[in-house]
């Protein structure tokens, strides 16, 4: 039986034995702004481009549904980043909520589970996004979110840092534009010594994003204006742990290697 690109594409993302809950998408990205989208790889994570003759790209996404293998110790002895930005009042939040864990993975598992239960999400676009702005609001889209979440992150010597893309959501969400079948999304990635870049989502994930996530290769400074994303073919699952929190549910990805 012949099979399409598609298939084939799906199929040489699953080779290597993956788990049998890996989370697995592959999508088509059309359009000047396609060019975007570059080989993205960190721990769990992999996004692999390839083009089409047609100009277009397929990108297949893959997950692994296996746990952060973490033995980076909290504190972490870096040194203070000279570029933040004064503020006494978020350094002792970082602090509180960093709390006495032992691990850099605890550590930014309290924090980003304290901050999603101190921001409440609105979606009003006039709103200022900086830390300052949405420590003191206590609201925020998801821009607001991931630069307080870096911020925060960093105060306590956690290197971070933000990331655009794209999220698949349902029509109807907030921001929703159907060229791409979901929204333009901010997240963060988390700095691990001993594992390199990690993905979260400061509003519903914790060292982990699902195969939704298509993030972007390089920056975009204005919102992409060409550019549509079609779904193809997904299969598997994850099986990380929800947390429900008053304003959020968290899909906490676990940790070993902890002290």
């Amino acid at each position: 039986m012949r099979r399409g690109p598609a298939a084939i594409l799906l199929a040489a993302a699953m080779t290597g034995t993956p788990a049998a809950a890996d989370e697995l998408a592959l999508y088509r990205a059309a359009g000047p702004d396609a060019k975007l989208f570059d080989q993205y790889d960190n721990d769990g994570y992999s996004l692999a481009v390839a083009p089409r003759s047609d100009g277009s790209l397929d990108l297949t996404v893959r997950v692994a549904d296996g746990p952060l293998s973490s033995r980076a110790p909290f504190p972490t002895g870096a040194r203070r980043d000279a570029a933040l930005t004064p503020s006494p009042e978020r350094d002792a939040f970082s602090r509180t909520l960093a709390g006495d864990a032992d691990s850099q993975a605890e550590a930014v598992e309290w924090i980003l589970s304290g901050m999603a239960s101190f921001v409440r999400y609105d979606a009003d676009r006039s709103r200022r996004q900086d830390p300052a702005s949405v420590f003191a609001s206590r609201r925020a889209h998801c821009v607001g979110y991931s630069e307080l979440a870096v911020d925060l992150l960093r105060r306590v010597g956690i290197s971070a840092r933000t990331v655009q893309g794209i999220l698949r959501t349902r029509p109807g969400s907030d921001g929703y534009d159907a060229r791409i079948g979901g929204v333009y999304h901010r997240w963060i990635e988390v700095y691990y010594p001993d594992r390199g870049f990690v993905f979260s989502d400061p509003f519903s994930s914790i060292n982990a994003v699902d195969a939704r996530y298509v993030p972007f290769g390089r920056r975009a400074f204005e919102r992409p204006r060409d550019l549509t994303l079609t779904s193809v073919e997904t299969s598997g699952t994850l099986s990380f742990p929800v947390r429900r929190l008053p304003e959020t549910t968290l899909r906490v990805r676990p940790s070993v290697g902890s002290k």
